[in-house]
């Protein structure tokens, strides 16, 4: 298990282009959702949730029983205490920069039964209601069945108190957070001048968890996102190794589902000023 001091500092990419695998492993629980490196993100978080709480959250029928037990968790992780009037899933996402979701087994799938999204990579609460592990993992290449039946028996495995984190990472235009969307950012690019490269072009990084509701028998993931430039990370030698040796051996399913072609050439700009050429 890596220590906090490891987990502020990991960088997904040091091992390689992104991976659809499951790729979970365990962590110390008192590492959970503590330190919350993103913190500085609550604030325009709630700005969000409080302007429009329809566009970050969603919920089906019966999931109030697994939302509280899942809000009560993330409370008391980080000690704070939680608004009684407010869905608990929403109210919970209020107190860790973390997106949440609650899975549910509903006709024998795991299935997407509350959701509180305000940093989605690409894609919406309303899209993912109600989906299974199968159908959230269709677009990924090998994601259905092979990967959904993965994680599908991860979940039903799990034991009560075991906590799994995984990474993953991509790249886009500009620091927004909320983005449900891809396609304005892929299309900035694309009509972008390649002098805009070094102030527009950031890392996404994810940190995924995953733990068990032993109460109910769902699962809550929580999702935190990181946004860092990529050319100040590519300033430090290692990190610009690293970054650049990831993306030249990125395989053409991975580039094609995160669509990387948008970003090729202001990447390449920014390597091509240092010693990363690929």
């Amino acid at each position: 298990m890596r220590s906090q001091s490891d987990q502020r500092s990991f960088l997904p990419f040091e091992h390689g282009p992104p991976r659809f695998n499951v790729g979970l492993a365990p962590i110390d629980g008192r590492n959970w959702l503590l330190p919350d490196d993103q913190a500085a993100w609550l604030g325009p978080k709630n700005a969000l949730m409080n302007i429009d709480p329809e566009a970050v959250y969603a919920s089906m029928g019966g999931s109030l029983p697994a939302q509280m037990e899942a809000s009560s968790l993330v409370a008391r992780a980080v000690e704070q205490d939680l608004d009684s009037a407010e869905p608990p899933l929403f109210a919970a996402s209020r107190l860790v920069s973390d997106d949440l979701v609650v899975m549910e087994l509903r006709e024998g799938q795991w299935t997407a039964t509350a959701l509180c999204l305000c940093s989605p990579t690409f894609f919406s609460p309303q899209h993912a209601l109600g989906q299974s592990l199968f159908g959230l993992h269709r677009p990924v290449p090998g994601g259905d069945p092979i990967l959904g039946g993965r994680i599908s028996r991860v979940f039903s495995q799990m034991a009560d108190h075991v906590v799994l984190e995984r990474h993953n990472w991509t790249v886009q235009w500009g620091d927004a957070r909320f983005t449900p969307d891809g396609t304005p950012i892929r299309q900035a690019a694309c009509q972008a001048d390649i002098s805009q490269a070094q102030a527009m072009v950031y890392v996404r990084f994810e940190r995924q968890t995953i733990r068990r509701l032993p109460q109910t028998g769902g699962i809550l993931f929580t999702i935190r996102i990181k946004l860092t430039n990529l050319a100040e990370l590519v300033e430090n030698p290692t990190h610009g190794h690293w970054f650049a040796l990831a993306w030249q051996e990125a395989d053409q399913n991975v580039r094609a589902y995160k669509q990387w072609s948008a970003f090729e050439r202001h990447v390449q700009a920014i390597l091509g000023k240092g010693m990363y050429k690929t």
